[in-house]
């Protein structure tokens, strides 16, 4: 009765420098110091091609540099440290993914610990995370999307989590240690989100430059690309992975209206829009490039067949696949590789509602030189669109679904398809 009862101490984050005048003021001093000075790097105070790359205004040098001296304030290290490691995106800072891991560990005493199933260099490879060791019982029971009420456990895989395009970091001789940084800040975001609140990783960048897709008719930091022209560390940022953020933010032409200029946003006015174009294209001279190709190019439906979504505009589409085939027989059409098919089927199965799937299906066409319109590799790419779609939908299982989606790519090059 007499024994003094402890309390747990409560933790507690330092708050952000705008409610404390007098931190703020010297806040702003300093980043005006370093503004000022050689030790900002060219992501944050450049922009133009590699070879003319000019000053950004220093207003805009100032803002950049406060937000990551306001973010070191608040996690209590030296700004000179994050500096390097820091990118602005559309206005949403983010950091290198291993200096996210370390701030976790050294200041918030996060010691995460990794548990690993499947080929390392696979996109099955999965890893589990929780904040204090597991006991045999619980690892051998470990599964996709595995929760315990008495452990605190986030899980991910390479396939959920990976990132496409030239100049990712995700590689199979990396897949490991992505995961680990990936995987870093996905537990926190669940069990203690205070930790690393309003920060993302290089890799979660790419989903904000993906929604803003649909937002924005043209490229309003056409330089980004340029911003970070020096070479980095494989998990840090490089000039081709900030180049598919960037044209990330674009929206193809056929989503503005050609007459009227208006942006349209529907699916409906989108495929209304393009359907004129074509019509009005197939009379111009025989020898001009049939519209069909260029519509096939675009990024402005992400559906490689996005025809099939009606009876009519479906035999409309193999009309026209016919016609720039130039009546050459099927298998005279050389075919795109099996491993672009797998490199799309992965870059779908990352998203999670139906307009992101759309939206990814675009960007890597657009990024791959367009979508296929021969008639074996056009039907693979529907194929797997539609699984992929009717995951998001929850039509399907996600669980094996991209082994057997790339079953399929093996079998529709092993001359076998049935798709």
């Amino acid at each position: 009765m007499n024994e003094i009862t402890r309390q747990p101490e409560g933790e507690t984050y330092r708050p952000s420098a705008a409610i404390d005048p007098t931190r703020l003021e010297y806040l702003w001093t300093l980043t005006e110091r370093i503004a000022s000075s050689s030790l900002v790097p060219e992501s944050l105070r450049t922009e133009g091609p590699a070879n003319k790359k000019t000053d950004l205004p220093r207003d805009v040098i100032v803002a950049n540099v406060f937000a990551v001296v306001e973010q070191a304030d608040r996690w209590n290290i030296s700004p000179f440290a994050l500096l390097a490691c820091a990118a602005i995106v559309h206005g949403r800072l983010g950091f290198e993914g291993k200096v996210i891991a370390a701030v976790l560990e050294s200041l918030f005493h996060i010691k995460l610990h990794h548990y690993f199933t499947g080929d390392p260099r696979s996109e099955q490879h999965h890893i589990y995370l929780c904040d204090e060791p597991l006991p045999d019982d619980i690892i051998a029971e470990l599964k996709p999307g595995y929760r315990h009420p008495r452990f605190k456990i986030m899980d991910g895989s390479v396939a959920e989590w990976k990132t496409t395009g030239n100049g990712s970091p995700w590689r199979p001789a990396t897949y490991t240690k992505m995961l680990v940084y990936r995987g870093s800040r996905e537990w926190p975001r669940v069990y203690k989100p205070g930790a690393i609140m309003g920060v993302l990783g290089d890799d979660e960048l790419y989903e904000i430059g993906m929604e803003r897709q649909a937002q924005l008719a043209r490229d309003i930091t056409p330089s980004l690309n340029e911003r970070f022209g020096g070479r980095q560390s494989a998990d840090g940022f490089n000039p081709d992975n900030v180049k598919q953020l960037t044209n990330s933010g674009q929206v193809a032409m056929e989503t503005i209206d050609p007459k009227t200029g208006e942006i349209l946003k529907t699916e409906v006015q989108r495929t209304a829009a393009v359907t004129e174009k074509t019509t009005s294209s197939s009379a111009k001279a025989a020898s001009a490039k049939p519209a069909s190709d260029d519509a096939g190019r675009s990024g402005g439906n992400s559906s490689p067949v996005d025809d099939s979504r009606s009876t009519n505009s479906s035999q409309g589409s193999d009309d026209r696949s016919k016609s720039d085939d130039g009546g050459k027989s099927e298998g005279a059409i050389q075919r795109l590789p099996a491993e672009l098919f797998k490199k799309y089927a992965s870059s779908l199965a990352r998203m999670q509602t139906e307009a992101n799937v759309d939206k990814a299906s675009a960007m890597f066409w657009q990024d791959n030189g367009g979508a296929p319109k021969g008639g074996v590799d056009r039907a693979l790419a529907k194929s797997i669109y539609d699984k992929q779609m009717a995951r998001a939908k929850g039509d399907t299982d996600a669980d094996g679904l991209l082994d057997e989606i790339h079953a399929d790519i093996d079998t529709s090059f092993s001359g076998s398809s049935d798709l």
